[in-house]
């Protein structure tokens, strides 16, 4: 791990800020580069600011040139070029988009045109994003998912198409770049009902059929660790797995 340089979007997020905790505890820590919106930087912890390992970079996730910059060495040389990408965004929910049945998706729209294309010139090669059981869900497994399981997918598409739409572009435009760029190593992950309980659950990741036996929530130091070790084992390379706690 400690030969990584992993750039972190959403760290300012209850996810993003799982991650950190939990960087924290490592005996061997990456190198860190968290990119955040210039009105994010202050819900990070203080101590990220300080830790050598760490730099913050500024910036808008639709500025193509604040990307590359964030992706690339730094002048000094302390920073190597990022090794990783590592993407907690995700949809911020409204009562407005429930009742207007919005399907906009900005943070996707991002994804295809800047943070993918920012990915592909800085010659990244690993990138993981989080995505949902409901936006995204393999053909074949609507086939074979059980009736919980469909219940489960159902609810976001009436109560959340926002959301929904969100998550869903997220996953389509990596898979999308993945297809066009057979060096991209990439790995959606999707997570059900993410909660902060037990951080070293056991989690199960698995295609969304009758066969999966996690369930329905997902502690989210638990996905943390998941995420990291992944980084490392590429077991989940270039797949979509489902995610739950045991």
């Amino acid at each position: 791990m400690d030969r990584q340089h992993i750039l972190l979007l959403g760290a300012t997020g209850t996810s993003g800020l799982a991650f950190l905790d939990v960087i924290s505890e490592l005996a061997q820590k990456p190198k860190l580069t968290l990119y955040v919106r210039p009105s994010s930087a202050t819900k990070l912890p203080p101590w990220t600011t300080s830790n050598s390992g760490i730099r913050v970079m500024e910036g808008n996730l639709e500025n193509k040139e604040a990307l590359r910059t964030a992706f690339s060495p730094s002048e000094d040389k302390s920073f190597p070029a990022v090794t990783t990408v590592i993407s907690f965004l995700g949809a911020y929910l409204s009562l407005q988009a429930v009742l207007t049945r919005d399907q906009s998706h900005p943070i996707a729209d991002a994804f295809q045109h800047a943070i993918l294309p920012a990915v592909k010139d800085c010659k990244v090669s690993r990138i993981l994003v989080l995505s949902t059981p409901t936006a995204f869900c393999l053909p074949e497994e609507r086939k074979k998912m059980s009736w919980k399981w469909w219940f489960y997918t159902m609810i976001p598409l009436l109560f959340a198409p926002q959301g929904n739409a969100e998550m869903k572009g997220i996953a389509e435009a990596v898979i999308k770049a993945g297809a066009k760029h057979d060096q991209l190593e990439w790995t959606v992950f999707r997570v059900p009902h993410l909660k902060n309980d037990d951080p070293y659950a056991k989690v199960i990741a698995g295609r969304l059929d009758r066969t999966f036996e996690g369930g329905t929530d997902l502690s989210r130091a638990s996905l943390v660790r998941w995420v990291l070790r992944e980084v490392e084992e590429k077991h989940w390379v270039r797949r979509a797995p489902l995610l739950g706690n045991a």
